[in-house]
Parts: C-alpha cells; sequence; structure tokens
C-alpha cells in the first residue's frame, strides 16, 4: 500500500514538473520573439522585398522573410506606403 502511494506521488510531481517547464518555456519563447522586432518607417521607394533583402539574415528565403513580415503587421497583401510603421524581425 506504501509503495502504490509513493508511485501514485512520484507520478504526480512529475507531472506537474513537466507542466510547469512546459509553460515556462513557452513564455520565454514568446518573450523572445516580441523583443527580436525593431520598427521601421517606410522610405519613398521601399517595398517589402527590398526591406526584407536589407534584414533578412545569411541564407534565409527571402521570400518566407516577406511572408514574416506580412503576417507579423497583420498585411494581407504586400502594399505599403511612405510614413508607414512597419515592425521588422530583427534577426
Amino acid at each position: 500500500m506504501i509503495i502504490k502511494n509513493k508511485f501514485k506521488f512520484i507520478r504526480s510531481v512529475t507531472i506537474i514538473v513537466f507542466l510547469l517547464i512546459t509553460l515556462f518555456s513557452t513564455s520565454i519563447a514568446k518573450t523572445n520573439i516580441e523583443a527580436e522586432t525593431i520598427s521601421y518607417i517606410v522610405c519613398k521607394g521601399d517595398t517589402l522585398w527590398t526591406i526584407a533583402k536589407d534584414y533578412k539574415a545569411d541564407g534565409k528565403n527571402i521570400r518566407q522573410y516577406v511572408y514574416e513580415i506580412k503576417e507579423l503587421n497583420n498585411m494581407t497583401n504586400s502594399n505599403i506606403y511612405e510614413g508607414q510603421i512597419l515592425k521588422i524581425i530583427k534577426e
């Protein structure tokens, strides 16, 4: 009887620790993503492609980066205008 109770206790503690670790690492990941953005003011002649080209990491697919910028800024198309402030993923 005591062995069964120890097993249940150990199992319960293990599950709780696992859940805490999962929740903690998820919140850290969200914080890192938010911290790694900058504000960019669109200048005359800018396009999402040229902005992405200037800010993407070496070796990263530019199309994927343009998609990420659009998603981060809740854009449904690629139209941008002078003076617009975009959030850019800092890589």
